[in-house]
């Protein structure tokens, strides 16, 4: 398996817009990995997270070919993750002739890609199915076998994240959310141990605040690292990658790779790439 991190931001982006503070502007100097769009990944340039409003973006600056990606999981409902409005790129006459785009989303995402489908008469062109947590399903080219977990956020974006299997190898794409909700740690045993896992921590580095549920940071990343260890979910082999950054949790890009290093982290950044 390979993900490609297209974007790596919480919803503000880094620097965000009309920000002024010391990240945004020490981050808006360097640039290169400083600089971070919304979160959304692509997995085996097939399978895509999420459908946020920098999905065109990526799209150029990647140059994803849409005719190899038939799926979509989405996260929640919250708009850096799902913006429903560009669901009509995918309409006649605004795109021509492309596959369909299959979407997967707990229920409000569900319901507001399902509204878009209807308005604009594409049901040819895209479908979404609910999911719910603790559903088991294979995407529909049956290549990805996924897990739907309860994720720690907002209950009106109905969230959720996210375990994949594919040829024996298994992903954890675990944002947004806080500490993991009980019951999730006895289905992901049940899964299998993970081969890539991938936290959320929008709170950086988490000096001066309490990143426990809504986002993680690292400090909340090793407490589940640890129990994820412990219970065979994770292994020696296990890559670990912090994404998902506000510049609200404190710290650039370069002073969290060596802080971040010292367990054995990987800071993603927009555009990084791993194969495992």
């Amino acid at each position: 398996m390979k993900i490609k991190y297209l974007g790596t931001a919480a919803y503000e982006g880094v620097p965000a817009l009309y920000c002024k503070c010391r990240v945004c502007t020490e981050s808006f100097r360097t640039g290169g990995r400083a600089l971070r769009s919304r979160s959304q990944a692509l997995i085996d340039e097939s399978l895509l997270i999420d459908y946020n409003a920098d999905t065109v973006c990526h799209s150029l600056r990647y140059r994803i070919d849409w005719e190899k990606i038939g799926d979509c999981l989405i996260t929640h409902s919250h708009s850096d993750h799902l913006c429903p409005a560009d669901l009509e790129i995918l309409s006649d006459p605004i795109s021509h002739e492309h596959r369909t785009l299959h979407f997967y989303s707990a229920q409000d995402g569900y319901e507001k890609i399902a509204e878009q489908i209807a308005l604009h008469k594409m049901q040819n062109r895209a479908t979404v199915t609910l999911v719910r947590h603790g559903d088991l399903f294979y995407t529909s080219q049956k290549k990805y076998k996924i897990l739907v977990l309860r994720a720690n956020h907002a209950l009106a974006s109905t969230p959720v994240f996210y375990a994949i299997e594919c040829g024996g190898k298994r992903l954890l794409y675990a944002h947004d959310t806080g500490v993991f909700p009980e019951e999730d740690y006895a289905l992901l045993q049940n899964f299998g141990c993970f081969d890539l896992i991938s936290l959320d921590c929008t709170g950086c580095l988490g000096i001066g605040w309490d990143w426990r549920d809504g986002h993680m940071s690292l400090k909340t990343n090793l407490e589940v690292m640890e129990r994820l260890r412990r219970e065979g979910i994770a292994g020696d082999k296990t890559i670990f990658v912090a994404n998902h950054f506000s510049h609200n949790g404190g710290q650039t890009y370069d002073e969290m790779v060596p802080e971040m290093a010292k367990y054995g982290i990987v800071v993603a950044y927009d555009g990084l790439e791993i194969a495992f």
